[in-house]
Parts: C-alpha cells; sequence; structure tokens
C-alpha cells in the first residue's frame, strides 16, 4: 500500500485485492460487533513509529491548501487534493486537531500513535496509516492524548513542550516539511501574523485578568508571545 498519499480513512483496511472484496483472504477486516464506542484504546502515546514505516515517499497528492474555517470560529482547516483532512486550532498550552473517522468506527478500532515529534493516525488491522507524519514543533507526551467524540470526531490534544509558541501548522507534510509537492501544511506568512497576535491576546488576558483585550490591536509588528517581555510563564 501507498504510504506516500492520504488515502480514504474508511478504505484503510481494503487491500486492493479483488478476493477480499469478495470475503475471501484478506485478513485485514476488523470484527466491530460487541465494541465499545468509546472505549479507550490500548495507550499509544509516546509509542514510537512500527519498523518500516515511510512518510517520506514522494506524494502523489500535489494540491494541498491551509484556511480559516471562518472569521468566527478559531480553527483551520487542512485540505488534500479538495478534501478535508483535519481541522485544527491552538492555545497557548496545546493544539488540538480533529479528524473524521470513517462512519460506525469505534474507538478501540483507532490507533493513534502520538510521539515527541511524530503522529500516526489509523485503524487496527490496516498496514498503512491516513496520517504518518512530523509534528510542527515538540509536544509533551505525557500531557497528549485523544479521544473519539459523539459526533465520529477524532479529537486530539498535543500539549506544546515550548509554551506560548506558535505553530504554523499541526504537521508538517508527507515530506517532513522539506518541500515537494506535499512537502509543507504551514500556514502563509500574514495567516502566522494573524496567529501570534491571537496568541499574545490570550496572554495578555491570562497575566491581566482585569482587563478586556477582545479586538485589541497592535501598532507596529506582532511580538513572539513566547518570548515578548523576558517570556511566558508557565500558567496555572
Amino acid at each position: 500500500s501507498n504510504l506516500s498519499e492520504y488515502s480514504k480513512f474508511d478504505h484503510l483496511l481494503d487491500d486492493g485485492d479483488d478476493d477480499d472484496a469478495s470475503g475471501g483472504g484478506g485478513g485485514n477486516r476488523i470484527e466491530r460487533a460487541g465494541a465499545d464506542k468509546h472505549a479507550a484504546a490500548p495507550s499509544a502515546v509516546g509509542a514510537a513509529p512500527p519498523p518500516g514505516a515511510d512518510a517520506t515517499s514522494d506524494p502523489t497528492c500535489i494540491r494541498t491548501k491551509m484556511t480559516k474555517k471562518n472569521d468566527d470560529d478559531g480553527r483551520y482547516v487542512f485540505e488534500c487534493d479538495g478534501r478535508k483532512i483535519y481541522e485544527w486550532e491552538q492555545s497557548l498550552e496545546e493544539v488540538n486537531m480533529y479528524i473524521e473517522a470513517p462512519p460506525g468506527v469505534q474507538a478501540s478500532e483507532i490507533l493513534c500513535n502520538i510521539c515527541t515529534d511524530w503522529l500516526q493516525i489509523g485503524l487496527r488491522g490496516s498496514d498503512r496509516f491516513f496520517i504518518d507524519e512530523k509534528i510542527f514543533s515538540k509536544v509533551k507526551i505525557c500531557d497528549s492524548s485523544w479521544y473519539l467524540d459523539d459526533g465520529g470526531v477524532i479529537n486530539i490534544v498535543l500539549a506544546k513542550v515550548f509554551r506560548g509558541e506558535a505553530w504554523e501548522s499541526p504537521l508538517l507534510g508527507r515530506k517532513g516539511g522539506d518541500g515537494g509537492a506535499a512537502g509543507s501544511q504551514v500556514v502563509d506568512p500574514a495567516t502566522k501574523v494573524e496567529m501570534q497576535k491571537e496568541l499574545m491576546l490570550e496572554r495578555f488576558q491570562e497575566e491581566n485578568p482585569g482587563f478586556d483585550f477582545r479586538g485589541a490591536q497592535f501598532n507596529g509588528s506582532v511580538p513572539d508571545p513566547r518570548s515578548f517581555m523576558g517570556g511566558i510563564g508557565q500558567g496555572g
């Protein structure tokens, strides 16, 4: 199977052989009967990528874009070839990703490996991953987690090692951010400035709880929310 493309999540268990489609011999199908929809899967947080995992093959997916969902929502949407791959948002503390699971999939069927600098999302019983990529920056494994909500959306929490750091994307693409057709998922420079502004206002609000910074503007360039005025504290 080709790990270089964003295979449709609900097709991960198809091995591409005709005998599998007819119910014979594939061996990759998951038995869903009796599965607990919200049961926590065996912990994969901090697990190392399995031997042979290859996320650096030449990508076949060539049209990607990262856009803001809407003006009233802090989320951004990453699309590949016109298909939404995930939504995401960030705060001073963490990055949250939202991935739509295939219909009917239970939490116990989902494989989610959160490493210090790598993320894998797939289905148990498959030999490939829907997402298998380098994370934008380092995460604290002990504070990171995931769960499947009632709407069938996988919620992934990536705790930032560097509190206040402005992430330009949760992931660095199939080529680890080294360029190429799908080598980068980061936002454009103007959007990066907007993200820094949102984090700076969050920091101001945290450090000055008696004030309302909604709608505040900056004169000149937006400072780095992590290093401004001697650096950010560790919060509550």
